[in-house]
C-alpha cells in the first residue's frame, strides 16, 4: 500500500476547519480534479454515509466509492472504499488544535493496489496534488 502524507496549518479554529471537511458534496470546491459526487444520505458526513466521487486525476479517470468510517467531532474524518474494490483507496483527515484561532490537518491518503510501473508516477503527482489540496481548503476557508 502507497502512504501520502501532507501536514498543512490554518489560521482557523478546528471546528471551523472540522465542518468543512464533513461536507462531501462540497469538496469539488477545494480539491481539484472532482467531476462528480453523491452523498447517501445526503448532509454532512456521519459514520457510514456512503460517498461516490469521480474525477480526473494526473491525466487519469477515476471512480470511487467510499464509506465514511471514522468521525471524531473536530479531529477526524476517514473515508475508505470497501474490502472488495479492486483498488482500496484509504483518506483521512486529523485535525490536531494549535490554538482557539488556528490548527494542524494531518492529509494522508493510502493506496493499495497499485500496479508497480504507476507507482513512480503516482508518487510524483501526490508530492504536488496534496499541497494543492491544502490550499484549496485554505480558499474556500477564507472565502
Amino acid at each position: 500500500m502507497l502512504t501520502f502524507e501532507h501536514v498543512e496549518t490554518y489560521d482557523d479554529p478546528a471546528s471551523s476547519v472540522f465542518s468543512r471537511l464533513m461536507d462531501l458534496k462540497g469538496r469539488d470546491s477545494w480539491i481539484k480534479g472532482i467531476l462528480e459526487t453523491r452523498v447517501t444520505p445526503e448532509g454532512p458526513a456521519q459514520l457510514g454515509t456512503r460517498y461516490f466521487e469521480s474525477g480526473k486525476y494526473s491525466g487519469f479517470k477515476s471512480e470511487k466509492n467510499m464509506v465514511v468510517t471514522e468521525l471524531v467531532q473536530d479531529q477526524l474524518l476517514t473515508l475508505e472504499t470497501a474490502p472488495d474494490e479492486k483498488q482500496s483507496f484509504r483518506e483521512s483527515y486529523r485535525i490536531e488544535p494549535v490554538s482557539e484561532k488556528s490548527c494542524r490537518v494531518h492529509f494522508t491518503i493510502q493506496v493499495g493496489n497499485v500496479p508497480k510501473v504507476a507507482e513512480f508516477f503516482m508518487r510524483q503527482s501526490m508530492k504536488k496534488e496534496l499541497p494543492q489540496t491544502a490550499a484549496g481548503l485554505r480558499a474556500v476557508l477564507k472565502g
